[in-house]
């Protein structure tokens, strides 16, 4: 059975920042991982997800789903121990290279919110977004 390792802690103290990778791994085999940031001291409630991918072998295998709902239960753990509300998380996707991934965050619940057009090469950068409160 997969596990998850969450690295590193949640801080206990002031805050200025914050940055949480979650591995999932199988026997010590890592199948994926997932990166997300508090900027500041959290009380925007707002969270940037920066890396969410699974390893080629383990893909569309519902990997992704679960490390993708372990992050934000990680997340709204996050902002329940500060007594802070939780009320986005964003995150930037490739519009030709993810298109996996953003089937995998709309079905989540994600809605695109914004399209920066060629920010990156040769295709557009897709701000997908979820509402938490």
């Amino acid at each position: 059975m997969p596990e998850l390792t969450y690295d590193p802690p949640f801080p206990t103290g002031p805050l200025d920042g914050f940055v949480q990778t979650i591995r999932l791994s199988d026997k010590g085999k890592p199948m994926g991982h997932a990166k997300w940031h508090i900027a500041g001291d959290g009380k925007t409630g707002v969270v940037q997800l920066l890396e969410l991918e699974i390893t080629p072998p383990f893909r569309r295998a519902g990997h992704g789903e679960r490390l993708l709902e372990a992050t934000l239960e990680q997340i709204r753990l996050f902002f329940k121990a500060r007594k802070l509300p939780a009320r986005r998380v964003w995150m930037n996707v490739n519009q030709k290279d993810q298109v996996n991934g953003r089937a995998l965050l709309t079905e989540l619940g994600f809605h695109h919110m914004a399209t920066i057009p060629s920010l990156l090469k040769d295709q557009d950068a897709l701000i997908y977004v979820l509402s938490l409160d």
